[in-house]
Formats: structure tokens, C-alpha cells, sequence
């Protein structure tokens, strides 16, 4: 059975290693220079200080997919709480049908409780799921991109 539900740092993390390690392959640039290294301890940090939202999907338990986010007033923004989306990914074989989009209109519910006067979520070019944005009322903002030194 599928479950959606908020977890904490420690409830998360004993789960979570093979699907980072999936979502790392899967989206991260230059992997030969970037290497896949969490700060553990800064998520916990993070926790602590009210700064960051775990949501999964879990089926029968098993840790399928996830949801971070982390809410904070930018310096030029003091007033303006932000929640901006940081991991999201679901394991490839449960990417069908309307799953995605209801985890992410789900996640969206969670963190619209906290109150964010804006909600920002992040698009990889090889894994563009814009339109399911779209459809839950987002707008295009933005487009970042990356340069990555060599050291």
C-alpha cells in the first residue's frame, strides 16, 4: 500500500542511501569532479532549527521516493519565507500514470502549511517534469545555470 507521510532526519536516513545513490547518477553533473558527499549533519542542523521538511512515499514501508525542502527568508527578501524544493525523486518504475504528480501535489499540501509566501522547485533539463508543475499552478521563473571548476 502507498503511504505518504513527513520524517524526520533519523527516520529518513536509515532508509535512504540506495535511492541517493539512484538520484545521484540519475541527475548530477560532471560526476568524475562532483563527488555524491551528504552533510548529514547539516540536515540535522537543519531539522533543529525548523529549516527543512522530509516527505516520502513509501510502498508496503519500502522507501520509494522523497521530498526535501528547505524554508528560509533570503537576505534580500527578510520577510519573505521561501520554501524551495532541494531532493525530489521517485524510483523510476513508479514513474507512471498520475503518481508523480499526486506525490508532488501532496508534498505541495504539506508545505503550503507552514505558510511560504512563495515555493520554489528546481528542473533538471534530462528529467523535465514542467507541465506537472504547470498543471498544480506554477510558473516559469527562472533558469540557472553551472559552471564546475576543476580544482
Amino acid at each position: 500500500m502507498i503511504s505518504y507521510q513527513k520524517e524526520t532526519v533519523s527516520s529518513f536516513f536509515k532508509d535512504a542511501y540506495p535511492l541517493f545513490d539512484e538520484h545521484h547518477k540519475e541527475v548530477s553533473e560532471r560526476q568524475d569532479l562532483i563527488k555524491h558527499d551528504l552533510n548529514v549533519k547539516q540536515f540535522q542542523v537543519m531539522e533543529d532549527r525548523s529549516m527543512l521538511e522530509i516527505l516520502t512515499v513509501r510502498d508496503d514501508g519500502k522507501l520509494i521516493g522523497y521530498h526535501t525542502w528547505i524554508l528560509f527568508k533570503a537576505l534580500h527578501f527578510k520577510s519573505v519565507l521561501t520554501a524551495s524544493s532541494d531532493l525530489l525523486f521517485i524510483l523510476p518504475e513508479y514513474r507512471k500514470g498520475l503518481f508523480g504528480y499526486k506525490f508532488l501535489k501532496w508534498s505541495l499540501s504539506v508545505i503550503k502549511k507552514r505558510k511560504p509566501q512563495r515555493v520554489l522547485i528546481g528542473i533538471k533539463p534530462k528529467n523535465d517534469f514542467s507541465k506537472i508543475l504547470k498543471r498544480l499552478g506554477a510558473n516559469h521563473f527562472e533558469t540557472t545555470y553551472s559552471i564546475v571548476l576543476e580544482q
